[in-house]
């Protein structure tokens, strides 16, 4: 019995009309004639805006970011020399296994050479503008970029204000005691040049991958962002300045600050989900379809 009942109620369930349940055909013209929401989307479901901006929020950001930046490079990089009795004690075995190869490097002329990348990426994002579409948002990508270099620079600048980890080169016993007791030479943890390197070009290669996303460009853009920054952990390396674990920590902030605040910022479509529409039979009767888009 119970299940002749379930039945029934699903088969007439699949029969309702507008008749059977009293719907007057003014209520779907009144539906009919609803507009739709305003949303931020074009016709084809795409965002007006690429970027959302709350400026109020993200300009306190900016600001605070790069005055704390500014305080902890006006430390770290004016730290008094380290005592020649704390250096004569320091002993390599003392370094995991995976960074301690790396002090076996030691290579002014390449630490020089690092830095004309380093310089030339800061700029960089500024060829996002030759696109149109780009060029219309240059305020908002500004910014977006502005607030990924106070992020990197948060945590690098923390890092190296609370850490003290020697570089390579200074277990370098070759090397002149007054090179390896200088102040900044305990400024290992972490690599500065690959996390900037790495935050200017994928942010180019996230920005671009949003507004061209069907272009295959974007691997290769994206490929050159890479290469770009383990070129540079590579110069890093090589000049004895950061171990292993230094650069990939580097090129890991670097990368998430890079991506993921244009992410956080990208404006999503607003796809209606619930559609109801009138429908007819060739018996004449009338009824609704409601439709749920997942």
């Amino acid at each position: 019995m119970l299940k002749k009942t379930i039945f029934l109620l699903v088969f007439f369930a699949c029969k309702l009309n507008a008749q059977e349940v009293n719907i007057p055909i003014a209520n779907l013209d009144t539906i009919a004639s609803q507009k739709p929401e305003q949303d931020n989307t074009q016709k084809d479901g795409k965002p007006d805006k690429f970027y959302k901006m709350n400026y109020k929020t993200v300009v306190p950001i900016i600001a605070v970011g790069f005055a704390a930046v500014g305080y902890s490079f006006s430390v770290i990089y004016s730290k008094e020399a380290t005592p020649v009795e704390t250096i004569q004690n320091l002993n390599k075995n003392n370094i995991p296994a995976f960074d301690r190869w790396a002090t076996n490097y030691h290579d002014q002329n390449m630490d020089k050479i690092s830095y004309y990348p380093f310089y030339a990426v800061m700029p960089l994002p500024l060829i996002l503008f030759i696109d149109k579409k780009m060029r219309k948002d240059a305020g908002t990508i500004s910014l977006m970029y502005l607030e990924a270099f106070a992020y990197t620079g948060l945590i690098y600048g923390g890092s190296v204000y609370f850490v003290d980890r020697y570089r390579p080169d200074v277990y370098n016993t070759n090397l002149a005691m007054s090179y390896r007791t200088n102040g900044n030479y305990r400024n290992s943890f972490f690599a500065g040049h690959v996390a900037v390197v790495a935050t200017s070009t994928f942010f180019i290669a996230k920005v671009f991958d949003d507004y061209h996303p069907e272009s295959n460009w974007k691997w290769v853009i994206y490929g050159g962002a890479a290469a770009a920054t383990v070129g540079m952990g590579y110069m890093r390396l090589e000049a004895g300045k950061h171990f292993p674990s230094d650069i990939l920590l580097g090129a890991l902030v670097g990368t998430a600050s890079g991506i993921l605040t244009p992410a956080l910022h990208k404006n999503k479509s607003k796809k209606q989900k619930w559609s109801l529409t009138p429908d007819m039979n060739e018996k004449g009767g009338s009824g609704m379809t409601v439709t749920y888009k997942i």
